[in-house]
């Protein structure tokens, strides 16, 4: 049973005992924690395993960009912050029966009634990410939570690990959608596809064939088209930008010089 305290001007949620916690806590905001491996270190997420001492060991998560995204603020003005929803689907998602990491802590800081800092704590899991021959296991793990109502959201093959011969969900946040309940569910098992192809053999016939999951299908790849080519553009507008501040540093150089020449020759 997870508790909620307030320490160092955090909100924490955990199942931790109090000293425990605070100890942990500390560890992590003045930087002590032994990093062992740096997982993703970018604009938009850091995630690393760290040693707290067990065995295991855990992962330390800290979303930078929607600790960063204004509208993500906003609406945190109403609702917990993305490592608090990430921690409560940890433990429900137990709770259902499926096997994830162990979550242990979550922490957010407010300001005006906003989250502007986040991060959340769980168990290191070993293992890899599924592959080809995992296509039939995740499959059937992924349909088993549809058929509980609920989506995981993001099922790229590297977000399920094969622990102890286990499908274990990572990096998710389970949804409950109320509205056009089975094309969510067609939409997600469609970016499954995206990574692991042959998952499509372990969908019911029935299922492979409805117009519904077709048009999932084909909107889903549409999607990851549109981001693919906005993704190019974004680089390219990022390449010339760079091409244009360097001919506009070089002109300025030149102007200098000119303006110096043209003193020196009127001196």
């Amino acid at each position: 049973m997870s508790t909620e305290t307030r320490y160092r001007h955090y909100r924490i949620r955990s199942e931790l005992p109090e000293r425990e916690m605070q100890a942990l806590v500390d560890d992590c905001l003045n930087g002590s924690l032994r990093v062992v491996k740096e997982i993703k270190n970018n604009q938009h997420n850091f995630v690393a395993v760290v040693s707290d001492g067990t065995p295991e060991g855990l992962i330390v998560k800290v979303p930078r960009k929607r600790n960063r995204r204004l509208w993500e603020r906003v609406l945190t003005f109403f609702r917990d912050g993305e490592s608090f929803r990430v921690f409560e689907s940890h433990q429900l998602l137990r709770e259902l029966g499926f096997f994830c990491p162990e979550a242990v802590l979550a922490a957010e800081r407010r300001r005006f009634g906003v989250v502007v800092d986040s991060f959340i704590m769980y168990r290191y899991l070993p293992g890899e990410p599924a592959s080809r021959e995992d296509a039939e296991d995740v499959s059937s793990e992924l349909m088993a939570l549809h058929g509980k109502g609920y989506t995981r959201g993001d099922p790229k093959s590297i977000n399920f690990l094969i622990s102890g011969g286990r499908v274990a969900f990572i990096d998710f946040r389970l949804s409950r959608p109320r509205l056009f309940r089975k094309h969510n569910v067609r939409m997600e098992y469609a970016h499954l596809l995206h990574t692991l192809p042959e998952a499509i053999h372990y969908l019911p016939e029935e299922e492979r064939n409805a117009l519904g999951f077709r048009f999932a299908t084909w909107l889903r790849r549409a999607i990851s088209d549109m981001r693919s080519k906005k993704r190019d553009i974004r680089e390219a507008v990022e390449r010339h930008s760079r091409h244009l501040k360097l001919f506009l540093l070089l002109l300025g150089v030149l102007m200098i010089g000119l303006l110096g020449v043209s003193s020196w020759l009127a001196g």
